[in-house]
């Protein structure tokens, strides 16, 4: 569990402990870190199309870092929230199956952490895309797909995944109290608020993050069948989640079009 970390460091902290996945041995049980944000984020997903670098400055302006997530799915903005991050195996014991598989386990957990916050959420089934012609919202939490997690028929917790050779990185945002007006400022138009929720709206009060944290734990105990045991970034994720955040996570390249300038592509190959 993290206590809060800038927008940078939280994405390439979850990378490092992702590519620690990818290249390691069998058998090595998942991590779930739980964390927040030291300043309000407005985060894009990794394959959103680009933004226009004054739309960046326009965000961090209005108070706002801005940073693009690993991870696919909409724009997030990151406030008074607990994040998770699931980082593990493909084909291992805990997740033998595909994406489906995976995100439907996930969610089990999540709503087994909100039956410890004493509410009753329910994981989505799969949804359809939108109608052909129809415009897709540009914003999660205005959208729900498959496998995630409502509650009152509101959107309570917004998912995303990153797979790679034999490992995957699912990142979920946990608003305790979301700030709609922020959200459509952020979003640069209006949003629907009726299709979403928070926890503080949900429970009729606003949990505290270690709350939410120990619901998270007792959720994903229960659901997995093991014993979280606490843990810090080894010494090679912290050197890894360094240098991720020296050429991706701080480059305005990678924010505005996903991808690298010509610096970030030298040392990505100086680092390999």
């Amino acid at each position: 569990m993290d206590g809060g970390a800038d927008a940078a460091q939280n994405m390439a902290i979850d990378e490092a402990i992702l590519d620690t996945y990818e290249r390691g041995e069998a058998g090595v049980p998942p991590t779930l870190r739980l964390y927040g944000w030291t300043t309000p984020t407005y985060s894009l997903g990794r394959t959103q199309r680009g933004i226009d670098p004054g739309e960046v400055e326009r965000l961090v302006a209005s108070g706002l870092e801005v940073v693009r997530r690993p991870t696919g799915g909409d724009a997030v903005l990151h406030d008074h929230e607990r994040t998770y991050a699931v980082v593990g195996a493909l084909g291992s014991q805990e997740f033998p199956g595909g994406v489906v598989a995976t995100y439907a386990r996930i969610a089990r957990a999540l709503v087994a952490s909100l039956t410890a916050l004493g509410l009753r959420g329910v994981a989505s089934a799969a949804a359809p895309g939108p109608a052909r012609g129809a415009t897709r919202s540009a914003v999660c939490f205005e959208r729900l797909s498959g496998c995630e997690v409502t509650f009152g028929g509101r959107k309570l917790v917004g998912s995303a995944q990153a797979r790679r050779r034999g490992a995957f990185l699912q990142q979920g945002s946990i608003p305790i109290r979301l700030d709609a007006l922020r959200l459509a400022e952020a979003a640069g138009r209006p949003v629907d608020a009726g299709v979403f929720t928070d926890l503080a709206t949900a429970a009729g009060r606003e949990p505290a993050a270690a709350e939410v944290d120990a619901a998270l734990v007792s959720g994903f105990t229960e659901v997995f069948g093991v014993s979280l045991v606490a843990a810090s970034l080894s010494a090679v994720e912290a050197l890894r989640a360094a240098e991720l955040r020296a050429w991706r996570y701080d480059s305005l390249a990678w924010t505005v079009n996903g991808r690298f300038g010509e610096r970030e592509r030298r040392w990505s190959a100086a680092l390999a």
